[in-house]
């Protein structure tokens, strides 16, 4: 199902669809995915990003499902064009690259839209880890087109312009629902509740608004040249320290020893974790591991009767992490837990903090990056 996105019918609204588009960026992978498809093999276009591209407020007629269709339709021979949704809710660009194998990469995508600009904060650690992304799939198995949408919240707020930067630095496809709606809305021609209900997320019309900017990207794109093959630049905007990022959990990591905490089905997301149980006592979780980067993720929940853990690397106390949180809802999150030059042993060492060794708590999953 295709809805008629009421704002686009109107032929006065052009300009906002041509503004949507930031860059066609080089043709090469995009062109040779079309011709795949065309020609009747199998090709698969994968979605990565947050709540936006996993569909909320949009249900089955969210933009990733929508833009899928048209193109299978417009490219397509019958059903050889395949579907990968890999957005979650709450995450950020670093979280897409350690769960980028499992979610995306090892369907051998074709095509790849990303979607992070409204879940990760403009500092460096979360645009190295963006463009570590990138770099990432653009290097996988079957070098697929790559493309950005850079969507915004109703303040405004949105990492496009550091992105950007990114993407021109690769020459990749950009498109920007900033670009395209906040000049409206500042000209009075349209207001948020056009696009969405609440601060973040496009509820239908809003997803068939970004539908219809992936629609003219196609549709300009037809019209341009195939361009050469492009090459990875050795060069980096903000880094490629994270590019060979590997996620660890309960089914392909054994620890030293898991302590209080047992090995369980945690979240839908992350099955394969380890929990801390209110009567599990207060032994240590230890693994020992060669890295020059790790990051843990944990559950985040409203439940009080969940704690805090203490991890000390190499037996010096790093960090300690809440998984309370009052806007929790058994939700991933990802911190850093430490960040050096060079790859080297370490031992890490995970216990309940001091007062919440009879509380609860979940380790989702590790990234790590040697």
């Amino acid at each position: 199902m295709q809805p008629e996105p009421s704002l686009t019918a109107n032929p006065d609204n052009q300009t906002m669809v041509e503004r949507s588009l930031v860059s066609t960026g080089n043709t090469y992978r995009m062109k040779k995915a079309i011709e795949k498809a065309r020609s009747g093999q199998e090709t698969t276009i994968a979605y990565l990003g947050g709540s936006i591209t996993q569909g909320f407020n949009g249900g089955e007629e969210n933009y990733a499902k929508l833009s899928f269709q048209s193109f299978a339709d417009q490219y397509g021979t019958g059903d050889n064009v395949k579907y990968v949704n890999a957005g979650m809710a709450g995450t950020p660009s670093m979280l897409g690259l350690i769960r980028a194998e499992r979610d995306v990469l090892q369907h051998e995508p074709d095509i790849v839209f990303v979607e992070f600009a409204v879940n990760d904060a403009n500092d460096e650690l979360n645009m190295t880890a963006y463009e570590s992304l990138l770099r990432r799939i653009l290097d996988s198995k079957k070098q697929p087109a790559v493309v950005l949408i850079f969507t915004v919240t109703d303040t405004g707020y949105s990492a496009q312009k550091e992105m950007e930067s990114i993407g021109r630095h690769y020459d990749l496809p950009m498109i920007s629902v900033k670009d395209a709606i906040m000049p409206e809305i500042e000209a009075g021609a349209m207001t948020w509740l056009d696009y969405s209900d609440d601060t973040v997320h496009p509820d239908v019309k809003g997803h068939a608004l970004i539908t219809e900017f992936v629609r003219h990207y196609y549709q300009v794109l037809e019209s341009e040249e195939k361009d050469n093959k492009p090459v990875i630049p050795d060069t980096t905007v903000y880094g490629k320290v994270f590019e060979n990022m590997v996620m660890l959990d309960a089914t392909n990591t054994k620890a030293v020893t898991t302590g209080s905490f047992a090995e369980e089905a945690t979240i839908q997301q992350f099955p394969s974790g380890w929990t801390h149980r209110a009567d599990g006592g207060n032994d240590s979780f230890v693994l020992e591991l060669t890295a020059s980067s790790l990051f843990i993720v944990t559950k985040e929940s409203n439940d009080a009767s969940t704690g805090t853990i203490v991890i000390l690397v190499d037996g010096e106390p790093k960090l300690s992490i809440d998984g309370y949180n009052t806007s929790g809802w058994n939700n991933p999150a990802t911190k850093l837990v430490f960040q050096e030059e060079k790859a080297g042993k370490h031992r890490i060492e995970i216990r309940m903090g001091l007062g919440s060794e009879t509380k609860e708590f979940s380790i989702l999953a590790f990234g790590v990056a040697k």
